[in-house]
């Protein structure tokens, strides 16, 4: 497995500096001077997002780290799945993460090894930590310490102002960015006002995160962007910074290079067609802040075949969360991917939430275009139908507004609740 021996550095390094791992170990008899297999590994406890909200800061930072220090970063979570989560790292580790994912496409390795580049933000304002939703905010109070551009928008998109929409295109060209940081829901908003206007944006690379990308969103990027070429997603967090980043071909590569990813079999889905897994990550790098056998919550699929682009990292299909599946009788059955997939891409819709009610009740919501006629989400409901594979009802609502979430984010799907 891609560093092991490296992980094993950083759980000795984890539990000389820092306090919860020292008293984790020492509580499940972990012995380190064993053999460093996989196996001996495993014995290590699972780690959570509550084990460091609990301890932090004095419990999961490391004791000889500088807090004053002008090289350490503080991140905070958009509270998407709770509350806000801080994470301090060395602002120069989370670049050389970032690097090792972005080899996977060489547009956006270009862009980032330029040191004279500008990056331009658009998602939701709770993912940083200035405050682009206040419409007298300036392009100084919004630019963050590593010179990007975090553009203005509401916490709301859809409610996003003209004027506001107005002012952000007008920042675009001003400031002639070099790359996008879009979340994609937000950026395909954006898209449509531009078309709206007549206008078109920079011929740039699109680097997608914060939120999945749905069909529907990347149909809309596709009208303006080369998707093989010039579009890449993402996947990120708070704890981590790049965990994975797709290639041209379209695959989603772990970043095994920068950490020790484990995909631990989910037992809570009883699918025969599907073998789910979470993203387990653990540290190598003897940061400030390590983390070890820590459970992301991210419900992934493995690629089985070797991509085309050459790399030795691992491919991975993003699922969701366990809170955004579908369930039947308390188990979850269908993911936010598999949603996505059998809705698709069609021409006439921009935007969508389905939310599950009850076990056998659904709320279909449809943003649709003029290209849209009555009827023509018949196929899309015929699609879900299949999928799902149980008796249920789904109202559709034809509409021209779906709200966020309190953090800004948007969930295409919405399970019922846990």
């Amino acid at each position: 497995m891609k560093n092991l021996q490296a992980v094993f550095a950083e759980l000795k390094y984890a539990y000389a500096q820092v306090p919860f791992y020292q008293a984790l170990l020492d509580a499940h008899d972990i012995d380190l001077s064993k053999e460093e297999s996989y196996a001996q590994f495993q014995k290590i406890p699972f780690t959570e997002k509550k084990d460091y909200r609990v301890n932090f800061p004095k419990g999961v930072i490391a004791r000889d780290a500088v807090m004053d220090s002008p090289l350490i970063c503080s991140h905070r979570s958009s509270g998407s799945s709770g509350e806000r989560l801080i994470t301090l790292e060395i602002g120069l580790l989370l670049f050389e993460r970032a690097l090792q994912s972005a080899m996977h496409h060489p547009a956006i390795l270009e862009k980032f090894l330029n040191d004279d580049r500008t990056i331009a933000r658009y998602a939701a304002p709770n993912c940083s930590d200035v405050e682009c939703a206040n419409p007298n905010s300036t392009i100084e109070d919004r630019t963050l310490a590593e010179g990007t551009v975090v553009l203005p928008v509401y916490h709301d998109f859809l409610t996003t102002s003209e004027s506001m929409i107005d002012r952000t295109i007008a920042e675009i060209e001003q400031i002639s960015p070099d790359l996008f940081y879009v979340d994609p829901t937000y950026f395909a908003f954006l898209l449509r006002e531009y078309k709206k206007r007549g206008l078109k944006p920079p011929q740039i690379p699109v680097l997608s995160s914060y939120t999945a990308a749905t069909s529907v969103a990347k149909r809309q990027i596709a009208e303006f962007y080369d998707m093989s070429f010039q579009y890449s997603e993402l996947l990120s967090s708070t704890e981590f910074g790049w965990v994975a980043s797709e290639c041209p071909h379209g695959t989603l590569h772990l970043n095994e290079g920068a950490f020790f990813m484990e995909l631990v079999p989910m037992t809570e889905i009883q699918r025969e067609d599907q073998a789910f897994s979470e993203l387990v990550i653990s540290s190598t790098d003897n940061g400030v802040c390590p983390h070890i056998r820590y459970r992301t919550g991210d419900v992934v699929t493995l690629v089985n075949t070797p991509c085309p682009c050459g790399s030795d990292h691992r491919g991975i299909v993003m699922h969701g969360r366990l809170s955004s599946f579908i369930y039947q009788k308390g188990v979850p059955l269908y993911s936010p991917q598999e949603i996505d997939w059998a809705i698709g891409a069609p021409n006439w819709l921009d935007q969508f939430q389905l939310e599950q009610l009850s076990d056998d009740m659904f709320q279909l919501k449809l943003m649709t275009n003029d290209q849209y006629q009555p009827g023509m989400h018949d196929n899309v409901l015929a699609s879900l139908h299949t999928l799902f594979n149980f008796d249920c009802s789904i109202e559709v609502t034809i509409c021209d507004y779906i709200p966020a979430e309190r953090s800004g984010k948007f969930n295409f799907v919405k399970g019922v609740s846990l």
